[in-house]
């Protein structure tokens, strides 16, 4: 089994090295979202947007030189995580950027896998999980267009580790990773509530200060940041008739989705109100769990990674290449003595993980995404209470231990008074 992971990961390296210097992804079966015209779209435009801004030009207001004609949409803060991209001509940052994303993916792939084998889950072979992660349709979505939400991959990395610790330096580095995700994308925004629900409030007010901080950076392009961001969610998908085979948005896909059918009573809800009662439920399902966990160290990574997956079925732009994380959240909550039902509701989603597309229609398709969201939070919430149960019962076994020593030490005790006198 390793060893066919290994030869398709060579493959992958392979095709993807390829690709870079062809620009363009070529030679491949068709694929769920269907490559643009050149790779790494996305990435040009923060590598134009960056170079702009290092000269003094204003991408927030005046055009850069981006393929597609857009203004820059993305916080201020990001083009200071792209000023590398003034370093390497445009060929070379594509390369790097790309090899990156792989790394990324690489990492949340190391990152689910460690955590299952911590959850003493059914083992998975490493190069089989890796292999799993990087050749999934999200992740090689993400690389085609070059966009960044792989980037949140290494924070929320890093802020599982802070959160298995105490103390400042442990909320520092977790407030600092929370914010930074929420400027870059704004559905990790929900993360604040598994602070809450973890009760560390010092946690949550060093990401509160720290995503001030970030915010306060050209505070002066924040209006034109949002605006820019309207124009283009209203221009990219406006008014759905379809439901988008490779976009998981439920509010913009709740309308076209009930259209038509027998339930069509459904569509008269908003989709945004759809999405939020939704995604809201599951998500106050598993962060209860969690919570009430005697010892959820374990599954903090997986809860991240699935919180930050849930929040990308809320906005209406949301393309499959942000949901990425829920095939890694997948990876380390999935259990061999799980349910049949969940079997089958994660093999749906796995239908549409591996890369090649087949003709199945949009509706199909975003209720995998969401039955496999569902799914894997049962298997989440799982895994909590399975913690919890494991803490309480060693917690049982050593008060028994130390009320048998107790006892035995008074014995001895007494023996020894008899034996004085």
């Amino acid at each position: 089994m390793n060893l066919l992971a290994i030869l398709v990961l060579v493959w992958w390296v392979s095709f993807w090295s390829h690709s870079v210097k062809k620009w363009q992804v070529r030679n491949s079966p068709p694929t769920w979202y269907g490559p643009f015209q050149f790779i790494s779209v996305d990435f040009i435009h923060n590598y134009q947007a960056s170079r702009f801004w290092l000269n003094g030009g204003n991408p927030y207001l005046e055009t850069f030189g981006d393929p597609l004609s857009r203004k820059l949409c993305y916080a201020p803060i990001v083009l200071v995580y792209f000023s590398w991209c003034s370093l390497f001509s445009l060929q070379k940052a594509i390369g790097i950027w790309t090899i990156s994303l792989g790394a990324f993916a690489c990492l949340g792939a190391w990152a689910a896998w460690r955590s299952r084998r911590d959850m003493k889950l059914t083992p998975v072979p490493f190069f089989v999980a890796l292999a799993m992660i990087a050749t999934c349709s999200p992740v090689g979505f993400a690389m085609e267009r070059g966009n960044y939400d792989l980037m949140i991959v290494p924070l929320l990395v890093l802020a599982a580790w802070g959160l298995r610790r105490t103390g400042w330096l442990a909320d520092g580095l977790i407030g600092y990773c929370f914010a930074l995700a929420i400027c870059l994308k704004v559905y990790p925004g929900l993360l604040l509530l598994g602070l809450v629900a973890l009760r560390r409030w010092r946690a949550l007010g060093c990401t509160v200060f720290a995503l001030c901080a970030f915010l306060l950076f050209q505070p002066g392009n924040l209006p034109a940041f949002v605006e820019n961001l309207r124009e283009l969610s209203s221009t990219i998908h406006p008014d759905a008739t379809n439901v988008i085979p490779n976009a998981h948005s439920i509010s913009l896909s709740w309308k076209p989705l009930w259209e038509g059918t027998k339930l069509r009573i459904l569509a008269r809800i908003p989709g945004m109100v759809a999405a939020v009662v939704i995604v809201g439920s599951l998500l106050l399902w598993v962060s209860h769990a969690l919570g009430r966990s005697r010892d959820p160290r374990n599954v903090y990574l997986p809860y991240l990674l699935w919180v930050v997956a849930a929040g990308t079925f809320v906005p209406k732009v949301a393309n499959d290449y942000s949901l990425v994380f829920l095939p890694m959240a997948m990876l380390a909550v999935w259990d061999k003595r799980d349910s049949m039902y969940t079997h089958i509701g994660l093999g749906l989603l796995c239908v549409y993980l591996q890369p090649v597309g087949f003709p199945v229609t949009g509706s199909v398709l975003i209720g995998a995404k969401v039955a496999g969201l569902a799914i894997t939070a049962k298997c989440l919430v799982d895994r909590t209470r399975e913690a919890s149960q494991d803490a309480a019962s060693t917690s049982s076994t050593r008060g028994v231990e130390t009320i048998t020593v107790a006892r035995t030490l008074a014995v001895d005790r007494q023996f020894q008074a008899v034996g004085a006198k």
